[in-house]
């Protein structure tokens, strides 16, 4: 008597979908310089301070998280996609979340709307969150924003506006109520801490961690020689950093560092100044800090203004008028 033993079919792996932004860094790099050479994963943990897991204020980890992005960013040299996608989708819904908090959904786009990565991060990171209320109000900006003035319309009046105007100036207000119901920070500690891929570590330890996954960047030397290469390319061309250059000579400094902020109040940057939007970069001198502010006053009259200030200080350290051209050339369209 023998006893017939099936055999078992072939388990197929499944496969798991390519993340977006691994596909998009595929179409987009060409390989040319290590900057453009996409790598694949490189690292796919999170590795965050136990101080900010275990503070009671949920935004200490959510900073956390952000901080461990930009370590990778600026100083391992990752690029998007060699890294955690979550930890992508973290910083770009924080980012989302601290503009619109600090200058609403124009301001935001104004400085994201041409940031393919910034705009599919921040979505992405809200649905994951099941943060669906902010989530409503994020697509809806993108699309009103992208849209034609006809398709705008459209939608405006699908969500029970009168006009594309009308349905942007409301989402400001959507938000504010939105968040006092359901606070999307609280929310979005609650995911950090839920992901398999977060590491939560002794502060005491964030350096070493940063270090051994900076290793795993084979291109990092060259990669660091290209982006200085490149920071210093830019800053010289780039008109802000001209205006900026003008500003510093004219107070007799030498400038250090350079960084555009994009649009914000500018009395975060200089109380005593106008109570208007400016387009602020930031200034690393060998005197110090100091914030380059670009604005317009007037309606009808209008006069294109520049001044670069420093902390605690009344007055400018410099001040020059542009030419609306000049001013253009500077300060990309805020709507």
């Amino acid at each position: 008597m023998s006893i017939e033993i099936a055999e078992e079919p072939a388990v197929e792996p499944i496969e798991q979908p390519t993340p977006w932004i691994v596909q998009y860094q595929r179409e987009h790099c060409s390989g040319v310089s290590a900057m453009t050479t996409f790598q694949g994963m490189l690292c796919d943990e999170i590795v965050l301070p136990q101080s900010a897991a275990d503070h009671a204020d949920p935004a200490h980890l959510v900073l956390a998280a952000d901080a461990w992005v930009d370590a990778l960013m600026n100083q391992a040299q990752f690029l998007p996609g060699e890294f955690a996608q979550e930890a992508l989708w973290s910083y770009y819904t924080r980012d989302y979340f601290a503009q619109v908090s600090a200058g609403g959904h124009a301001r935001y786009f104004a400085n994201r709307g041409a940031d393919e990565v910034a705009l599919r991060c921040a979505g992405a990171g809200l649905k994951s969150m099941l943060a669906d209320p902010h989530l409503q109000l994020f697509e809806l900006l993108v699309r009103l924003k992208r849209a034609k003035p006809a398709a705008a319309r459209k939608i405006a009046a699908a969500h029970n506006y009168r006009s594309a105007k009308a349905a942007l100036k409301d989402l400001d207000r959507r938000f504010a109520d939105v968040e006092s119901k359901e606070p999307l920070t609280a929310r979005h500690k609650t995911w950090l801490k839920s992901l398999r891929k977060v590491k939560i570590a002794p502060d005491a330890e964030m350096t070493t961690h940063l270090q051994r996954v900076a290793h795993a960047n084979a291109l990092l030397p060259r990669r660091r020689a290209e982006v200085e290469h490149a920071r210093a390319e830019a800053m010289r061309a780039s008109a802000p950093f001209r205006a900026a250059k003008a500003l510093c000579d004219m107070a007799g400094l030498t400038i250090t560092n350079f960084r555009v902020l994009g649009f914000g109040p500018m009395r975060d940057a200089w109380p005593d100044g106008p109570d208007a939007q400016a387009f602020v970069c930031r200034v690393e001198t060998d005197k110090g800090a100091r914030t380059a502010l670009f604005y317009r006053q007037g309606r009808v009259f209008k006069r294109f203004l520049s001044v670069l200030v420093g902390q605690g200080n009344a007055l400018p350290a410099a001040s020059l008028a542009l030419s609306e051209a000049d001013f253009a050339a500077i300060v990309p369209k805020d709507s």
